[in-house]
């Protein structure tokens, strides 16, 4: 029986890029859709930090041009005593080409390029997501290999701020999430994830600036639906005070179209 479930994974993987895990929580997916599909987000992050605090509600929607090529948008609303009314923060348009795409029996190897562009409708605050006050461009890459039993996610890029270098920092992700449910047909998964988060930026004040965080999280998985929660905290910080975060709970979900 678990052959005979494991070959329908399998075709599934070839057909509609369902695999044994879900998409990561805090990393994005390489994985692309098939031509004219589309997902659609909503997740609410709650930030704890010395420059301020607040909630965002984050809406991401994606749609796949062709099977390698997929285009996205993501809409924040920010919502805090600190910051004032709430209001928009800063909206991204994104696009990702998967241009390595390896399959096997129940496994799977992605890896796609992306560029993200974020626009400064948020306060000007030079806080990421609530308002950087400048244009932000982020060109980096995304990669995936999944299995029946274990997914290891990762993504590397640059965070450019023209206007005001000393805001760009370099962004780096590694996941690992594990399956806890046999296997099955359509999806019933829940997934244990611990994803990791490190930042680099130039010198400030003579010391360099970095950060280093980790994330546990549980997700579950359903037909089309996705459910997950996600805590994240620093092992250790020195950035910008604005950029710099006691930790962050973030929780929703997503669906296929």
């Amino acid at each position: 029986m678990r052959i005979i479930i494991s070959l329908l994974l399998l075709a599934t993987l070839t057909t509609v890029d369902i695999l044994a895990q879900g998409p990561p929580i805090r990393l994005d997916k390489p994985i692309m859709l098939g031509s004219g599909q589309a997902s659609l987000r909503s997740m609410v992050d709650i930030v704890d930090a010395d420059a301020g605090n607040y909630a965002a509600l984050l809406m991401e929607a994606d749609y796949n041009i062709k099977r390698n090529i997929a285009v996205g948008i993501e809409v924040p609303w920010v919502f805090s005593d600190f910051y004032g009314s709430d209001r928009p923060g800063d909206i991204s348009i994104m696009a990702k080409y998967q241009f390595i795409q390896k399959d096997g029996m129940g496994k799977s190897t992605r890896i796609s390029s992306k560029i993200k562009q974020m626009f400064p409708t948020g306060r000007d605050v030079k806080t990421p997501v609530v308002g950087m006050g400048h244009y932000k461009t982020y060109v980096g890459f995304v990669g995936a290999y999944e299995s029946l039993g274990l997914g290891i996610q990762a993504e590397a890029g640059y965070n450019f701020v023209p206007e005001d270098s000393h805001l760009s920092y370099g962004l780096y992700k590694l996941g690992v999430a594990i399956p806890l449910l046999e296997p099955s047909f359509p999806v019933n998964q829940i997934n244990v994830y611990l994803e990791s988060e490190a930042m680099t930026m130039g010198r400030h004040e003579g010391s360099a600036a970095y950060a280093f965080y980790l994330a546990p999280g549980l997700q579950y998985a359903r037909g089309k639906y996705t459910f997950e929660a996600t805590w994240q905290f620093p092992v250790t910080q020195k950035l910008l005070f604005e950029y710099e975060r006691n930790w962050s709970f973030r929780f929703g979900g997503r669906m296929l179209l």
